[in-house]
């Protein structure tokens, strides 16, 4: 009896060389298909590896579009220039945009001055005339992460503004998360932190103060225009919390009239807070709040006679935000009319009102403009802070009612 795996596998009769042959050709084959199915998924692993999905937003896809024909979507090129030595008040060529006409609903554009003459690292940035198609809900900006191991932790308060400065150009994000750490640390000299000042000013006017936008800008947010959109209208419903004259001024837009269904700006995402430093005769405006706390961007201010400017924690009084107010003054009684060029507080008013015991009694300051620019950063108010009337404008924009202001 013949077992069933002794039984012969053919009916034909083969040779013990033969059927050598016929084994070698065999593990030919298979080693052969081992091979080039192990060389395909190679290939395809590879190919795929070099080929990542893109999710972050292209920075600077956006620019002016009263500078684009209507009928195309061309792409240009728009480039920022980046001022080394700038100091606080070259910010003011930055924050040029449109020039708000007091009480009027419609801007004026006034020209962007070169930010200063000093030394100059230009970034050029690739900027999208037009957006069309299909509009989109608001894209918010990824929220900036401070670095855990920042490179101005090394060497000394002068090497670590250096080092931080010399990111503005590649890593701007990761620049004004270091100089914002280095100000905080209150350990900088006089002369250093003028440096860190002025690092935080050439980044404001390519992070900040235009229509470009940064990955990882925890201020910065895309938008598509909506048929029927309005500057107010875009900043309600996006809680921008902010005036909505900011969200014309950094997209560079003359008139509302411009707007156009599918064209994409740049929002900025509020709440801004303030920040008085008496000692420094500035004015810092932040955004975001704990360890993501940046300064987007500083101000030269004048304060009060005599240090008469109150410290402590304030918010905005309701209802006080005022354009080209009328004014009384509280020594002398006299009064002064809106639009008189001699009004002592100038174009704009935000009251303040103290949040704490400590503060709840000063009552009648606030933050506004001067027809004495000889004032700014100098001691010369009856405690008000004052600002020029560009720098002015620019923080009546951000600063409202949910936002916090520390005098220090």
């Amino acid at each position: 009896m013949t077992l069933p795996s002794q039984s012969p596998r053919s009916h034909s009769p083969i040779s013990s060389g033969a059927r050598n042959a016929q084994g070698m050709r065999s593990l030919f084959i298979a080693v052969a298909a081992i091979g080039l199915g192990g060389a395909a998924a190679g290939w395809f692993l590879t190919h795929k590896s070099e080929s990542p999905e893109v999710k972050s937003e292209t920075a600077a896809a956006i620019t002016d579009p009263l500078n684009a024909d209507e009928a195309t979507t061309a792409t240009t090129a728009d480039t920022n220039t980046i001022v080394v030595n700038a100091t606080a008040a070259d910010i003011k060529a930055a924050i040029g945009g449109p020039a708000i006409t007091s009480g009027a609903n419609t801007a004026t554009a006034t020209p962007t001055a070169p930010l200063g003459t000093a030394t100059t690292t230009a970034v050029t940035t690739t900027a999208q005339s037009a957006v069309t198609g299909a509009a989109t809900a608001g894209i918010a900006g990824t929220p900036g992460t401070p670095a855990t191991t920042p490179a101005a932790t090394l060497g000394n308060a002068a090497q670590r503004i250096q080092q931080a400065n010399a990111m503005i150009a590649s890593d701007p994000i990761r620049a004004r998360v270091e100089l914002t750490r280095l100000l905080d640390s209150n350990a900088l000299s006089a002369t250093e932190r003028l440096q860190a000042y002025t690092g935080i000013n050439n980044l404001a006017s390519t992070l900040f103060f235009s229509p470009n936008i940064i990955p990882g800008d925890i201020a910065s947010q895309s938008y598509v225009v909506k048929k029927g959109d309005s500057f107010a209208r875009i900043t309600s419903r996006e809680k921008l919390a902010i005036d909505w004259r900011f969200i014309q001024r950094i997209n560079q837009i003359a008139s509302e009239k411009a707007l156009r269904a599918d064209m994409r700006l740049k929002l900025a995402h509020g709440p801004f807070d303030g920040e008085v430093i008496k000692a420094d005769y500035r004015f810092n405006v932040y955004a975001g709040t704990g360890s993501e706390r940046v300064m987007v961007a500083s101000f030269i201010c004048g304060v009060g006679t005599n240090d008469s400017t109150p410290v402590g924690t304030f918010k905005v009084r309701a209802g006080s935000k005022l354009i080209d107010p009328e004014w009384s003054n509280p020594r002398t009684g006299e009064k002064f009319k809106s639009n008189d060029p001699k009004n002592p507080i100038g174009e704009r008013w935000i009251g303040l009102q103290g949040t704490t015991p400590e503060t709840a009694k000063f009552t009648g300051y606030g933050i506004h403009g001067t027809v004495e620019p000889q004032s700014i950063g100098k001691q010369m108010s009856m405690g008000c802070v004052r600002l020029g009337d560009a720098e002015v404008q620019v923080v009546y924009e951000l600063i409202g009612e949910s936002s916090t202001i520390v005098i220090r």
